[in-house]
């Protein structure tokens, strides 16, 4: 079988992006952010503008995904806009590059994590990660149904948790981290390349939102579903990191928030003891997970696309009696649990954003000429061109921050992008 079944509705469908987009970013990213930044406005202010170009991006994404409703997502828009061969450079970069760099990164905090309830060294979280993305791997492989209730459940108690943590931050903090600011705060022109390096870390903590394109061909009723779902699941993340943000400056100076890699839990700890800090750690686990959880299941579908698509070898198109592309989810997972048990979060996720730049540009200026070809879609970007071109504007202007400061992570992410480009020559397109 080599058809995926609809089965996803509203529900599930929001807690898919919702549990991908609040996952390790809201704990490990806004002490990298602070840490860029220095002051906290600025802080602020990034995280602001990373819900407002995550709108921007749903909105073009919401037109493209209910135009081609099919499994693979950003691939299959650049195919049909601009070719198979271009298609095979997106689709085989994100979904056996990109992807599982990401998740790996998610299961390396799921790991640091779960090593720091355990008491274990630094040396030893790797493995404990390797082995989380090993465990969510095996349950997506038993099936739809198995995956989708591990991800409303995970999704449900994570938001309840991380509201808790607002509610604990604003009731009992006195507002100490708003008149703070670091000795090493950027000034100048410095400023635009410590937001550069910093709006990685917040694009990473907003992008789950887009991964609902690679589940469209499961959604019950996309033309519906789909656009509720990425406007709604950006609107319930950005409201709730914003309120996080704001909490961790009602406790915490920005020395404290730049030296975090567990913010709510360090909020916790600060205000209740540390037993509070345990218990949010223990909670930043689940939400992890969460997030870890929607990525395999997600990414196997990519490669899916890809194979049924005459793109990729076809046993990656084999889909199991539970619904699941079986072979192509062992593949994700293999990849991945390699890149959990040697990578560090900093490392995988600078390489990650830097592709996502590229592609995520691309596919978007594939709304152009698929509008030129077609005008009409079950639903449209609003004030075209505007916003799309809003949005890749941004994303350049990133990217060439991104050469400034991290040449080496660029030259790599390049050399990624031109091998996809030359093996595309080896299959038949």
């Amino acid at each position: 079988m080599t058809e995926l079944r609809k089965s996803l509705r509203l529900v599930d469908g929001l807690a898919m992006v919702v549990g991908m987009m609040v996952g390790s970013g809201i704990f490990r990213t806004p002490g990298l952010v602070a840490a860029q930044l220095g002051r906290p406005w600025l802080t602020f202010i990034a995280w602001i503008l990373g819900g407002v170009l995550a709108l921007l991006g749903a909105l073009c994404f919401a037109e493209l995904t209910t135009r081609y409703p099919r499994a693979g997502g950003k691939y299959v828009y650049v195919r049909e806009a601009f070719g198979p061969r271009a298609g095979f450079v997106v689709g085989w970069v994100e979904g056996a590059a990109v992807y599982p760099v990401a998740i790996a990164a998610i299961a390396v905090v799921a790991g640091e994590y779960t090593g720091r309830l355990a008491g274990l060294g630094v040396g030893h979280t790797h493995w404990l990660g390797a082995g989380m993305a090993a465990l969510f791997t095996a349950i997506n492989l038993a099936g739809v149904a198995s995956g989708r209730w591990a991800q409303n459940l995970a999704t449900a108690a994570k938001v309840v948790a991380l509201a808790g943590v607002v509610v604990l931050g604003f009731a009992a903090g006195s507002g100490v981290g708003w008149h703070s600011t670091l000795s090493t705060a950027p000034t100048g022109g410095a400023v635009l390349v410590a937001l550069t390096v910093a709006f990685q870390a917040v694009i990473w903590t907003y992008y789950g939102y887009l991964d609902v394109v690679k589940i469209a061909e499961e959604v019950v009723d996309p033309d519906r579903t789909l656009p509720r779902v990425l406007l709604g699941g950006i609107g319930a993340a950005a409201a709730l990191y914003l309120l996080l943000n704001a909490a961790f400056f009602q406790v915490l100076t920005i020395d404290q928030l730049a030296a975090s890699n567990l913010a709510p839990g360090d909020v916790a700890a600060t205000l209740t003891g540390a037993r509070g800090g345990t218990v949010v750690a223990a909670l930043a686990v689940l939400v992890v997970l969460a997030s870890l959880n929607g990525n395999i299941f997600v990414t196997a579908r990519v490669i899916f696309g890809l194979a049924r698509d005459g793109l990729g070898p076809r046993a990656l198109a084999l889909v199991n009696r539970g619904g699941t592309p079986w072979v192509a989810m062992l593949l994700v997972g293999v990849v991945t649990i390699a890149l959990a048990a040697s990578g560090t979060f900093e490392a995988l996720l600078g390489f990650a954003i830097t592709v996502i730049l590229v592609i995520d540009s691309l596919a978007v200026l594939s709304l152009f000429r698929l509008r030129a070809r077609e005008r009409g879609a079950p639903f449209l970007v609003p004030f075209f061109p505007v916003i799309p071109l809003v949005f890749v504007g941004v994303y350049a202007a990133l990217f060439v921050g991104t050469v400034v400061a991290q040449p080496g992570v660029v030259g790599v992410a390049l050399a990624v992008l031109v091998a996809a480009y030359g093996l595309s020559w080896t299959v038949e397109v």
